[in-house]
């Protein structure tokens, strides 16, 4: 089974066990929750870049935007000659991977599908009770064909999801992915509230959208109608909580020091709802706003 994931855009763990299991979702246990696992003939990777994973490993994972480059290590004894890992190497599985700066965020960026360019066994590491054992090493380029919006699974994900036990399922109505709001942003800008005072930023004629910054691609970046502005803006397509306070700071952060000058720096998060983590957070922090998006749907006859 082929998955195809927009290159840029946000996923959580579930999001994407959903696309792989529409019906029911992903199982409850097991590979689903560590850094790699298999679904058919893809091995879906997720990567924290700079940061240990939920487990405590501490992998030096890299990932260098300018040039689509990206060094991996397996799971603590891993190895070239392991079923996964031989399948990898001879092309029956197509690695898709997720990346992720702050191991507390539950959303990670679709950097692509990855093309094997070396390995190497024998890389030292530690595993869960810090003994000294290798790992295997992979440095892969990522394929630039991944500006394709996610499959044919998804036409009935919302609604399976609504009989779904999942703690933190929001019964209103959202967009299925973050890049489908983006997407509606930006083509209805001239329409929203914020296109009173910004405008989308663009570089070399094309618009600010996926921005590259040194910790992950940023959503939107805008422009005050004054030129005097910058508004970093992330979206969030269901519940936004205080963990997304630390990614729009990063991002703000990086405009700041690298593109802004004399500009001032402003923050907008946009989501369903928020919750009183986030509320608390943004209570001290003046220069970003949190706004609330509106679904709606309709027959006329």
């Amino acid at each position: 089974m082929k998955l195809e994931f927009k290159k840029g855009s946000n996923y959580s763990r579930n999001d994407v066990g959903w696309i792989c299991y529409p019906e029911k979702g992903p199982p409850p246990r097991g590979n689903w929750e560590t850094g790699y696992v298999r679904f058919e003939d893809n091995l879906l990777i997720f990567m924290n870049i700079g940061v240990p994973g939920t487990t405590g490993h501490d992998f030096a994972n890299y990932y260098d935007h300018s040039n689509k480059t990206i060094v991996w290590y397996g799971k603590p004894k891993s190895h070239s000659g392991q079923p996964t890992f031989k399948k990898l190497l001879d092309g029956s599985l197509t690695p898709h991977f997720f990346a992720r700066w702050d191991n507390k965020d539950k959303m990670f960026t679709h950097l692509g599908v990855g093309k094997i360019v070396s390995f190497k066994d024998g890389h030292p590491c530690l595993d869960g009770k810090g003994n000294q054992v290798t790992t295997i090493e992979l440095k892969l380029n990522i394929d630039d064909s991944g500006e394709i919006i996610p499959i044919e699974n998804q036409t009935n994900v919302i609604e399976n999801r609504k009989a779904s036990t999942e703690k933190n399922f929001t019964p209103k109505s959202s967009f299925l992915l973050e890049k489908h709001l983006e997407d509606y942003i930006i083509r209805n800008w001239t329409n929203i509230e914020l296109n009173k005072d910004y405008d989308i930023h663009k570089e070399n004629n094309k618009l600010c959208t996926q921005y590259s910054t040194g910790s992950g691609p940023l959503d939107i970046l805008a422009i005050s109608k004054d030129k005097k502005e910058f508004l970093v803006i992330e979206l969030k397509k269901g519940r936004a909580s205080d963990v997304v306070m630390g990614q729009i700071q990063r991002y703000m952060g990086h405009i700041k020091n690298n593109l802004a000058g004399d500009k001032d720096v402003k923050g907008l998060i946009i989501a369903l709802e928020d919750d009183k983590n986030l509320r608390d957070a943004l209570s001290v922090a003046p220069n970003i706003k949190f706004m609330k998006y509106e679904v709606s749907f309709k027959l006329v006859g």
